[in-house]
């Protein structure tokens, strides 16, 4: 076995046992803390290859998860870390409509709690806050509480290209798996994955899933430029707001919708100049003043679809990131 096929092996094997992990391993290992154990998940993987080899295109071999798991859906309030002992402590705030992983159920005193995590890790109890005016003897809501199921695609080149071509688009789509797993957390979330182009020499794919809704992100992280810069560029994050917690930062939206363009004959990435030219700055600003005002673009964020169009996706302040065709100003064959 070659050592490029070696790496890429070894790569694969990680990939697995790290989404294996999130998945489930983590939530079986802490399900036991609590006096009434969540529903069990259930996890299924199946393989399947893209379209294009043979076609000067690569191989590619994708990795299908579908997986359930019981989350629960904030409705406001706080994360309490001793609700039985001193249910006054609050751990952290729980802004409505963001989802946690819950490892366990229990009731305090009449009131249902459950044990959850969040998307960046840290675990507490959570219970419906009081609707504003009620006395303490008022029936609370029941927990908002999800056993949707949902499926992870994600790619691998396997084939079809040298070795050191292979690794190198392995690794990149390693980047934003990465990405991926840090902003879902041990909650997870939906991912899909197409490969939109593979021939002649051009491998495209595009990423989607369901936006994240208030993810919080430590102010500490954010103030890491190397790490923010690389998770921004896999990803739209919303404006940033502050509250009750100095500590951190809540964007109401974070979008992992993400496009690649490889040049397979060296595996780096094409960028938007090498199919529109050097001099389309003035109509590329005319697109995006369409869109709203902060619409912006990354030169290597589009995707080609398999009828031969270029679709650049432009970050959109408040909605995320929205297809913007921009065929009609391709200068380059392909």
């Amino acid at each position: 076995m070659t050592g490029g096929r070696i790496r890429h092996f070894l790569l694969v094997l990680t990939v697995l046992a790290l989404l294996g992990c999130l998945a489930g391993g983590c939530s079986r290992s802490q399900t036991a803390e609590s006096s009434q154990t969540a529903s069990e998940t259930e996890a299924s993987e199946t393989k399947a290859l893209a379209p294009g080899e043979g076609e000067q295109g690569a191989r590619v071999e994708f990795v299908n998860r579908e997986h359930k798991m019981e989350r629960v859906i904030f409705s406001g309030g706080y994360l309490r870390s001793l609700p039985e002992e001193k249910p006054e402590t609050i751990l952290r705030p729980a802004p409505e409509g963001a989802q946690g992983m819950i490892f366990g159920k229990r009731e305090i005193n009449g009131l249902e709690w459950a044990k959850v995590a969040t998307r960046d890790g840290v675990t507490g109890w959570y219970a419906v806050p009081a609707k504003e005016g009620a006395g303490p003897r008022d029936k609370r809501n029941p927990l908002k509480i999800t056993n949707e199921g949902y499926e992870t695609t994600f790619p691998q080149v396997t084939g079809g290209v040298a070795p050191q071509v292979q690794d190198r688009i392995n690794q990149e789509l390693g980047n934003y798996l990465s990405v991926y797993r840090h902003i879902t957390g041990p909650v997870e979330s939906e991912l899909q994955c197409q490969v939109t182009y593979n021939r002649r020499q051009i491998l495209s794919l595009v990423f989607q899933g369901t936006p994240i809704l208030y993810r919080s992100y430590p102010v500490s992280e954010v103030n890491s430029l190397a790490s923010w810069t690389r998770l921004k560029n896999y990803a739209y994050v919303s404006s940033l707001q502050g509250g009750a917690d100095p500590t951190l930062l809540v964007a109401r939206i974070t979008d992992l919708h993400y496009a690649l363009v490889f040049d397979l004959a060296t595996g780096s990435r094409l960028t938007l100049e090498y199919f529109l030219g050097t001099n389309r700055q003035e109509e590329l600003q005319e697109r995006l003043a369409g869109l709203g005002e902060g619409a912006r673009l990354q030169k290597d964020d589009f995707y080609i679809t398999t009828q031969g169009r270029l679709v650049a996706l432009a970050s959109v302040p408040g909605k995320g990131r929205v297809d913007l065709d921009l065929s009609d100003l391709v200068i380059r064959e392909f």
